[in-house]
Formats: structure tokens, sequence, C-alpha cells
């Protein structure tokens, strides 16, 4: 018998992984001990409630969720990513033009 094909979108498990992975980690960078404090539960527990978390996800990125922001964190659309490192790269264009008259071997030189 052929393996049944399954629902899930192959953008969205990729997603649903990004996620689960941000979300680990962002549980690595607080002691657990810390976390279990703040939200008044044994320490144990705090691992196994993050059992649900794959399931969670797959939720999160089935309706469109994408990414995590965390504090001190800032994302930008992709449009102005292009629009900077498109900037970045003329403007380091025309640094090489301005510098044109010095050659390579005059460099090495110096």
């Amino acid at each position: 018998m052929q393996r049944a094909k399954t629902r899930k979108n192959s953008a969205v498990e990729f997603i649903s992984r990004h996620l689960v992975t941000t979300a680990y980690q962002a549980i690595v960078r607080v002691r657990q001990t810390n976390i279990a404090k703040m939200l008044g539960v044994a320490d144990s527990t705090v691992l196994r409630r993050s059992e649900k978390l794959t399931e969670t996800m797959d939720i999160l990125a089935a309706s469109g969720v994408q990414d995590f922001v965390f504090e001190g964190e800032k994302k930008m659309p992709l449009d102005e990513y292009r629009y900077l490192l498109r900037s970045a790269m003329e403007f380091a264009k025309y640094q090489l033009e301005a510098a044109g008259s010095v050659s390579g071997d005059e460099c090495l030189a110096a």
C-alpha cells in the first residue's frame, strides 16, 4: 500500500520547524529555573510543557506567522533590506571608481 499524502504544505512545514527552533532557542537562553519561577510551576514542567510547541507552531505557520521578534531585535521588510544592500553596493562601486587610478600592484607595495 502506498503512503498517503499529507495535507501539510512543505513551506508550512519549513516555517513550522523554524518557529519551533526559534522558540526552543528562546527557552534555552533563560535558565529553566527562572522560567519556572516566573510561571509559578516546578522546574520539571517547563520542558514537559514545551513538548506541545510543535503542534502550536504548525498552527501558527499555517495561519501565516513566519518569525518571532525578541526583545532588542528588529525585523525589517525584505524590500527595505534589498534597498539597503543595493545602496551599500553602489557606494562600494563609487569608492572603487574613485580609487581607480590606483592599481592592485600599487596597493600591495604600499
